[in-house]
């Protein structure tokens, strides 16, 4: 098995390339589906159209993503600072 050089994650760049990629979807849900702005006391899930109800479950998946990155992201704020050679012995 070849070794790969090791190189500190690039996690802020990742979380605002995530973060910029869910709000491109969010973008492009709207502009596809523009009920999906309507208040939700409006929009009754069990008539709305399937392609609507489909959209629904993507926004409420994105918020769950979004959830966990704000989680990972205070994870790592709070974990301590690693030199950019450290390396853990224990994994492959």
């Amino acid at each position: 098995m070849l070794r790969r050089h090791c190189r500190p994650h690039p996690a802020p760049e990742l979380l605002a390339l995530l973060e910029e990629t869910m709000l491109f979807v969010i973008q492009l849900l709207i502009a596809r589906h523009p009920d999906l702005l309507a208040a939700p006391e409006e929009v009754d899930p069990r008539i709305a159209e399937p392609p609507l109800r489909a959209a629904h479950r993507i926004l409420d998946a994105l918020r769950e993503v979004t959830e966990a990155l704000d989680d990972y992201r205070h994870i790592l704020d709070a974990a301590p600072a690693t030199t950019a050679g450290a390396r853990d012995d224990n994994r492959p």
